[in-house]
């Protein structure tokens, strides 16, 4: 199906016949959440818009709540957390490409797509990453709503057909990474800058 599992298993020492274990769940939760013929055009157009917007929409309230705030050292952490993502998103493109369902031959893409990587969900990173530097700022609720938000988008993104179920395992963890990043250079920036 793709090299990505082979390329993960290589890194953390799996044999080769592990990869099945690592791919079989992620076929069978991939064909269990995908949209069929069978679905509801209008749950499938609903859920093609929810593969978007709700990126759009978390940004908007990250950016909105730290700006209110004046919160420079949060603004910081955010711009340096997305761009770090986007850059790992880029890296795992050229070195460890992962095909998206419809390009490796598993069921119809339901929305218009390029057949570029799929790990990790670059839309799902985002959303979490701006949801973890909200709650690392002490914006709970607002930070629960981005994480609301990035799980309908992880939903809507498979069911439309251009996800796996694992690339949002890998936008969790990346979300992770980036974020404790972002959150530990905002600080270092900050405390030589001398503000808060």
């Amino acid at each position: 199906m793709s090299v990505f599992p082979a390329f993960a298993a290589g890194i953390i020492g799996l044999p080769t016949h592990m990869n099945l274990v690592a791919t079989g769940w992620n076929v069978a939760l991939f064909e269990y959440l995908h949209a069929s013929d069978a679905s509801p055009r209008w749950l499938i157009a609903t859920a093609a818009a929810l593969a978007e917007a709700p990126l759009y929409a978390a940004l908007a309230l990250a950016a909105w709540t730290l700006l209110r705030t004046r919160d420079r050292r949060g603004a910081l952490q955010l711009a340096s957390a997305t761009s770090l993502a986007l850059v790992i998103e880029a890296a795992i493109s050229r070195w460890a490409f992962h095909p998206r369902p419809f390009a490796a031959g598993m069921g119809h893409a339901w929305m218009v797509h390029a057949a570029n990587n799929s790990m990790p969900s670059t839309h799902v990173t985002l959303t979490w990453v701006a949801a973890l530097v909200l709650f690392a700022r002490r914006r709970r609720a607002m930070g629960t709503i981005l994480v609301i938000l990035g799980t309908v988008l992880a939903w809507a993104r498979i069911y439309v057909g251009i996800h796996w179920p694992a690339d949002m395992l890998g936008a969790a963890l990346s979300a992770v990474v980036c974020g404790s990043i972002g959150w530990a250079l905002g600080h270092v920036v900050a405390d030589t800058a001398g503000s808060d």
